[in-house]
């Protein structure tokens, strides 16, 4: 049996809309108004985005439903989908520990709130009886006051272990405030911890060579290769590893077509930048979506050849932030 590693996969969008509907039963919420079939929900769940700031939005709705007391739902059943359903030996799972607070609380509580959040969702990801190994990346974000950012950074520090890394999410937004992002991954790295961060996904505004210097891996980053090629150079030089999510990109409209992913294939393999496939939000895809099946969806699309899969799926663990141990095939 295949083993896998998935690096990049939101928490908000982890997890199979059935299991979300059936949450949203046994709480009576009040989202059903809208939804009284689980069809409808699925379809409006699902459905492809025009932008990726439509596609974040309904990232609310599920963060607000992982709040502190229900985590330990969503968290089981996720371990227990990955590694039962898609052969994930190691996952990193990303979420912004802020969004999961208590929203009737002051911010300075919701803040102080925080310690917990990471803490529940630590104590959470190791049932005994799914054995896959799942480390956590905390995310800052861009639409956040710098005075909340700096907690978030804090409480990843306090948790360095179970927490792995720090990634910069939210909208691609404020493209000229790099240097202050710069200056947050520096702080992360010295540390401890590894960095990561949300550019070239929708466009080429916010990437700036800076964050060359802070950054051990960058979520998507497709339009580097497929507007600023000449940037491939130095991220093969720093080994910095693309998080490359398929799917994800026909959903947030920012793709027509996997097979255009194939420029982004080959300019990476040629000059030599690693790229690690992952799911981002598989929950929120048409099902399935699953890691292996992005691979076949890759293959079937001529991206790569089958001749890839082994040493691409290696790509994933040998950039993983926090696995340890050898593989098996």
């Amino acid at each position: 049996m295949a083993l896998y590693a998935d690096l990049h996969r939101h928490l908000g969008g982890a997890l199979h809309p059935r299991i979300i509907y059936k949450f949203l039963q046994r709480h009576d919420h009040p989202v059903l108004g809208y939804f009284p079939d689980y069809d409808g929900f699925y379809n409006w769940f699902t459905r492809p985005c025009r932008t990726l700031e439509e596609f974040v939005k309904i990232h609310t709705l599920v963060e607000e439903l992982q709040s502190f007391e229900h985590l330990p739902y969503f968290c089981l059943r996720l371990c227990r989908g990955a590694y039962t359903f898609e052969n994930l030996q190691y996952l990193e799972l990303r979420y912004n520990p802020y969004f999961r607070t208590d929203k009737s609380l002051s911010q300075a509580k919701r803040i102080g709130q925080m310690k917990a959040i990471v803490e529940v969702i630590s104590a959470n990801l190791r049932p005994a009886e799914y054995p896959i190994t799942v480390k956590q990346i905390i995310c800052l974000d861009r639409r956040l006051p710098p005075h909340i950012n700096d907690a978030i950074l804090k409480v990843a520090k306090d948790n360095l272990g179970p927490v792995v890394g720090i990634d910069l999410a939210g909208p691609e937004i404020n493209p000229g405030e790099f240097d202050e992002w710069v200056k947050m991954m520096g702080k992360a790295r010295a540390a401890g911890l590894k960095t990561t961060c949300h550019l070239g996904e929708t466009g080429i505004e916010n990437v700036h060579e800076k964050y060359f210097l802070v950054l051990d891996r960058i979520g998507h980053g497709i339009h580097i290769p497929l507007l600023k090629p000449e940037m491939l150079k130095e991220l093969a030089r720093k080994q910095i590893t693309l998080e490359v999510c398929p799917t994800s990109y026909r959903q947030t409209g920012v793709l027509k077509d996997l097979s255009d992913l194939r420029t982004v294939f080959d300019r990476c393999r040629k000059a030599g930048v690693a790229i690690a496939v992952c799911t981002d939000n598989p929950g929120r895809n048409p099902t399935p979506c699953t890691l292996p099946g992005e691979y076949e969806r890759l293959i079937d699309h001529d991206v790569i050849d089958f001749a890839e899969l082994k040493r691409i799926q290696n790509e994933a663990f040998r950039s993983a932030f926090g696995f340890v141990g050898t593989t098996r095939s």
